[in-house]
């Protein structure tokens, strides 16, 4: 009995180790599964951006990278206290598709952050603008804009083509601040109050650019007309350059516009013009020496010489 029981044991033994290698064979032969690797998503750029650019949402992508890759202070999808870098300030020129930290743009909240976005030479102006000339609130921060100027001429013309004039004064400048937001708002479809309330406008000109704008506000209302993002470059100097150097446009009068202002019946009387008036003519003089009587025609133009109409003087006899 005891000779079976140890055979039984045995041979259960020799399966227990053929079922063992078995598995361990089937194993090795398998091919390993990849190792599971953590990804996260960070921001980047979505084209090659300039330095000195205030970012928007078109800047910005989202990206999935291998954790092990993301640099340190990289934003994060997610990730608590996490900055908001739209509406940031670029501090040096960023390559499409590079991943965006910390320490590459200077946020709106940092101190200084107006004087910062403004580039060597240029300046920082404001005007005044109301829900019409300010497009009823939404022109934001780092649009492009340009300025018109629209004068009334009733009192400088008696013209009616000429009552009402227009013009741009100023192209393609950067909206630096729109009264005091610095920032973009969210997509969520609605501005903020107050940026829809603003009444002034902050933009980034050139020294030159700032003297037009500072006389065009005192000669009539300005007006801020949008410009497309679609533009050549969005570097704001070369922007600025390429607009000092275009060809000034003829300004646009009322008679240009409007049929009816063209057709008004001119009730004013021109002037009668005085460079062709004849001179007065010379007044002659009587002189009388004693009873003797002449003409005092060679003295006519004497200042102050009488008055034709006097009555004559009288005759003084002769002595003897």
């Amino acid at each position: 009995m005891s000779n079976i029981i140890k055979f039984a044991v045995l041979l259960v033994g020799a399966i227990l180790i053929a079922l063992i290698v078995r598995v361990v064979i089937a194993s090795a032969s398998r091919p390993s599964a990849p190792p599971v690797v953590s990804t996260q998503k960070v921001q980047v750029s979505a084209a090659d951006l300039p330095q000195g650019l205030l970012l928007r949402d078109e800047d910005l992508v989202w990206k999935q990278m291998p954790a092990t890759e993301i640099p340190v202070n990289a934003i994060v999808s997610g990730a608590p206290n996490a900055p908001d870098l739209k509406g940031a300030l670029l501090r040096h020129p960023v390559a499409s598709g590079a991943v965006l930290v910390a320490d590459d743009v200077i946020l709106p909240s940092a101190p200084g952050f107006l004087a910062a976005s403004l580039k060597p030479e240029m300046r920082a102006v404001s005007v005044a603008v109301d829900d019409v000339s300010g497009n009823a609130g939404l022109i934001q921060p780092g649009d492009y804009v340009d300025l018109l100027l629209t004068q009334q001429m009733e009192r400088r013309t008696d013209s009616p083509d000429l009552a009402v004039s227009s013009e741009t004064v100023v192209e393609h400048v950067r909206v630096l601040a729109v009264g005091s937001e610095i920032k973009r708002p969210k997509n969520n479809g609605d501005a903020p109050e107050t940026i829809s309330r603003a009444r002034t406008v902050t933009l980034e000109v050139t020294p030159r650019m700032g003297e037009v704008v500072a006389v065009a506000a005192r000669l009539g209302s300005l007006s801020l007309a949008l410009r497309s993002f679609a533009t050549v470059t969005r570097d704001p100097v070369a922007s600025a350059v390429a607009s000092a150097s275009s060809t000034e446009r003829a300004p646009i009068w009322a008679g240009d516009i409007s049929r009816a202002v063209r057709d008004l019946p001119r009730s004013h009387t021109p002037k009668a013009s005085t460079g062709n008036v004849a001179p007065p003519m010379p007044r002659t003089v009587t002189i009388y020496r004693g009873s003797e009587k002449a003409d005092g025609s060679s003295v006519a133009q004497v200042s102050g010489a009488a008055d034709n109409t006097a009555p004559p003087l009288p005759t003084v006899p002769t002595q003897r």
